[in-house]
């Protein structure tokens, strides 16, 4: 029992967690066979030129390359006859030949030819070298590891194409942390309070230091972290997508709340890939657009290969900088390269940290269990899959309504379930009705 006294650093040393259900991504692991049903982003496409790359991807050691062809690869990096790296592999025009004694394997692992072998004998028939599948879209490249019969979609989002102007910026950032830890950050709303407001600095607007009432509804795709705030005259609701196993979509953190405003429209939408136990990868798309860039201060070329425009997104700043104003990199990346959950006290606002964790852990379970996995991705008719992030900004009709905190939580979840129950109609559309019913609902408050 720990014991609650002054200096008691003796009798309260943190106890060792020793628990990697959710933390090991091997092969062969409860969790790293349950992320090997999805697609992972896990480089920007304009970091693979002429030559191949090394990768390390869910503990895997890998080479990408583009053929002469142009068609991807993502083979084992060790080539099968004696190991070598195939990072020093020479690209074919279809395919890559192993430096060390020509075996030339195409894209998808098969022996194409062993150029110092009896032509009688038939080693590329009882062997390959290890692939994968491999997707090249929205300037990013995606992997598939797991069983090809399983292959899922690749996810498209309805947040990708809306605004009409809206455009995708790929970025990537690496974390020398688990992939876990990424994860319970963005379902962990009230940080945006303190890490972006109140204590480390305004990184977010001024709106962030009011708190707010949290809530997590779930959602057809898994469920949303969100915050509702009364500032001055408004309402503003923020709720994110945390969609399973390892996809966030999140507004900005520019609102001021001087107008009213209602969008589902993401500032960014990421992936938390595991490069490894101890590494990870925070990779996505930027959404610039009208909506979130209005003044046009926000450009293309502010993003990229560990490179965002929002300070404290990685460890590049002096270290005594960032101790003065610390940013999520600093928040995630000093509990440890695999945070020790045992020594937590965890509160009332870490709801959302506790539902993804029990989400995850029943998801890990059912596909060791031989379950495929629901791909919370729901594929519509059109083939593209409806999101729910959203924000929405609403005048109040007086200043006293709204003042009770359960009746401001019970607005919010209202309001956000109008974006859920909407979702069938074009994202404009959507957009509309949702304004009509939240202030509809006001208008019953």
């Amino acid at each position: 029992m720990p014991k609650v006294a002054p200096f008691s650093g003796y009798y309260n040393r943190p106890s060792h967690d020793e628990d990697t259900f959710l933390t090991d991504v091997s092969p062969d692991t409860p969790c790293g066979e349950y992320l090997r049903r999805y697609w992972h982003p896990f480089m920007l496409a304009s970091e693979l030129a002429e030559l191949p790359v090394p990768v390390r991807l869910l503990g895997e050691d890998l080479v990408v390359f583009r053929d002469g062809s142009g068609e991807l690869g993502l083979l084992h990096r060790h080539c099968i006859h004696r190991g070598t790296s195939l990072e020093f592999g020479i690209i074919a025009d279809h395919g890559i030949r192993c430096c060390y004694h020509g075996w030339h394997f195409a894209v998808d692992g098969t022996i194409l030819d062993t150029p110092g072998e009896p032509p009688n004998v038939r080693i590329r028939d009882r062997h390959c070298q290890g692939a994968y599948q491999i997707r090249e879209a929205w300037g990013l490249l995606f992997a598939y590891m797991g069983p090809p019969e399983e292959t899922p979609p690749l996810p498209v989002y309805d947040s990708f194409s809306h605004p009409d102007d809206n455009h995708l910026v790929p970025f990537n950032m690496r974390l020398p942390c688990s992939w876990l830890q990424i994860i319970e950050n963005g379902a962990d709303p009230i940080h945006n309070a303190f890490l972006h407001a109140i204590v480390s600095g305004e990184q977010f607007s001024p709106a962030f230091k009011v708190l707010p009432q949290l809530d997590f509804p779930e959602t057809p795709i898994g469920y949303l972290s969100m915050a509702t705030r009364k500032v001055g005259d408004f309402v503003f609701v923020r709720a994110s997508d945390m969609i399973l196993p390892n996809v966030g979509q999140f507004p900005s953190g520019a609102n001021l709340v001087q107008e009213e405003s209602f969008g589902v429209r993401p500032y960014l939408t990421r992936w938390a890939v595991p490069l490894d136990n101890e590494n990870s990868l925070y990779i996505g798309v930027a959404h610039l657009n009208s909506y979130n860039n209005p003044d046009g201060q926000l450009r293309p070329e502010q993003y990229g290969e560990e490179l965002i425009p929002f300070i404290g997104q990685t460890g590049d700043r002096p270290y005594r900088e960032r101790q003065r104003e610390p940013g999520d990199y600093d928040a995630v990346v000093s509990q440890g390269r695999i945070a020790n959950r045992r020594a937590e006290h965890l509160g009332t606002t870490d709801k959302g940290v506790v539902l993804i964790r029990r989400l995850l852990a029943h998801a890990v379970k059912a596909v060791n269990a031989g379950d495929v996995p629901a791909q919370p991705h729901y594929v519509q008719s059109d083939g593209v899959s409806r999101t729910y992030v959203h924000e929405s900004v609403v005048r109040l009709p007086a200043a006293d309504v709204l003042d009770d905190s359960e009746a401001l939580a019970e607005f919010g979840r209202r309001a956000a379930m109008a974006y859920v129950e909407t979702a069938e109609l074009p994202p404009a559309e959507r957009e509309q009705a949702v304004a009509a019913r939240i202030r509809e609902f006001l208008a019953d408050v």
